[in-house]
């Protein structure tokens, strides 16, 4: 598949799917990465297969098709009740993403328990990372855990640490070195060169680092500022994913502030779409 561009809708947050979907399809993006939570934006875990199969159809009647299905449930929690329910969460919103034709779906790792030594910690997450990438599998789907602050892989090294000798088809990586930015980083074309083909997803947006306060460690201060404003340079991030061969979506998750959504989705799809010339 040729490199494309998405739109996570959670930049949508203030207007309904049917919306998020409009301003997207307007904008010039390939697809939207559609975001579920129990808070209902824009889709409910317990959504039926009907409104499911409606949103598919609501999505290519735009001209899009739906890139990812981005989900909180976690891998990884140490509590063996805690873990089933999460994992029985993850089956069913895989159950879901088929029926929306989503090629990945994001999930999130658990936190560090400091109750827990870290080994047993990482031994949990990789018990239930291969069970959940069998899941994927049985539904055609990529689950994809991502590299995100305040989790077990806010870094790369964190991310090879969890997942290294576990490869499979259906399980990779959301990279986001703008998370990594707060907590996790490492220069970010090391971070690309280090994940290789893990790199199934890739969040573009970028942050500008900020004077600390004392004792202040669990996240580095920073503000969200336009992709090309912050300290992350994407043209040498994606000359990297060019490297390696990528070939899946790279997908707008840019908080920065705009006047207007439609203002936001046009600049970020033609950012996203000059980006990804480089992999034509």
């Amino acid at each position: 598949m040729a490199v494309q561009i998405s739109l996570y809708t959670l930049l949508a947050n203030t207007v309904s799917l049917e919306e998020a979907v409009k301003l997207a399809a307007g904008a010039g993006f390939d697809a939207v990465d559609i975001r579920m939570r129990e808070d209902g934006i824009h889709i409910p875990p317990d959504i039926s297969d009907e409104e499911a199969v409606r949103v598919r159809t609501m999505v290519e009647d735009a001209g899009l098709h739906v890139s990812g299905l981005t989900t909180y449930w976690e891998a990884g929690r140490v509590e063996r009740d805690e873990a089933i329910e999460q994992l029985d969460a993850i089956e069913r919103a895989l159950g879901t993403a088929s029926l929306l034709g989503a090629k990945f779906m994001r999930i999130s790792s658990a936190d560090y328990d400091r109750g827990y030594d870290y080994e047993v910690c990482r031994a949990a997450f990789r018990d239930q990372i291969v069970r959940v990438a069998e899941m994927g599998a049985a539904y055609g789907i990529v689950v994809t855990p991502e590299q995100h602050g305040g989790r077990y892989i806010a870094s790369a090294g964190q991310c090879l640490d969890m997942l290294r000798g576990l490869e499979h088809p259906n399980l990779g990586v959301v990279f986001d070195p703008g998370n990594a930015v707060s907590e996790g980083f490492e220069r970010p074309w090391v971070q690309v060169r280090m994940l290789g083909g893990w790199i199934r997803n890739v969040h573009v947006k970028n942050r500008m680092t900020a004077a600390g306060e004392p004792l202040a460690h669990e996240r580095l201060p920073g503000g969200n500022v336009r992709v090309n404003e912050g300290v992350l340079d994407w043209d040498v991030i994606a000359d990297e994913l060019v490297a390696i061969g990528y070939d899946g979506y790279l997908t707008a998750e840019d908080f920065a502030e705009f006047d207007s959504l439609e203002e936001k989705f046009a600049w970020n799809a033609d950012f996203l779409r000059a980006l990804a010339a480089k992999f034509d």
